[in-house]
């Protein structure tokens, strides 16, 4: 099976996902970031349904006082703005929101997977804006991959262009890296 191959199969097993299975991934994800206690986060904001962290990590902001920071995908790549509550939201070239926050390297990031590899590799849409983003930061962040247990796979899909992940999270699990 092709990368196109899973990514279009997963895509359709995600949107059967249940809310309670939403739910206990976003608090697997806050319960994450709350553990390795990052000065900001760069979150996603959601779409072809993904899960929703912005309520959790919200929360994580207030009782932190970490910054949170939204992407703004562009022709030539992708950087990460400041996203204040209440803040002004512009849509980038993919017609995602962002906020018109200054620009920003996160300490921390969270990347939707349509799916991972027990290795932690991150399966995405396939426009490579993350894998370039992580590929050219000045500092390497700590990254987690947010993903649906059941959205496994095969390690034989990735490419050396495919960046490794830090953890992956699951509603039910959390893997980590092992060939830092």
């Amino acid at each position: 099976m092709t990368k196109r191959d899973y990514r279009t199969r997963l895509l359709e097993k995600r949107r059967t996902v249940g809310k309670d299975t939403h739910e206990a991934l976003a608090r697997a994800v806050a319960a994450k970031v709350a553990e390795l206690a990052p000065a900001s986060v760069g979150l996603f904001w959601p779409i072809r349904g993904e899960p929703d962290f912005r309520e959790v990590l919200r929360a994580w902001q207030k009782s932190s006082g970490g910054i949170l920071c939204l992407p703004e995908t562009r022709a030539d790549g992708m950087v990460y703005r400041t996203w204040e509550e209440g803040a002004g939201m512009l849509k980038d070239a993919a017609d995602i929101p962002y906020p018109d926050g200054a620009e920003t390297e996160p300490e921390l990031l969270i990347a939707p997977c349509v799916g991972y590899s027990l290795s932690c590799r991150r399966l995405g849409y396939g426009g490579g804006y993350f894998d370039r983003y992580l590929a050219s930061a000045s500092k390497r962040p700590t990254v987690i991959g947010a993903a649906f247990d059941e959205m496994t796979a095969d390690d034989s899909l990735f490419e050396p262009f495919d960046e490794p992940l830090d953890f992956i999270v699951t509603e039910r699990r959390i893997l980590t890296r092992t060939d830092k």
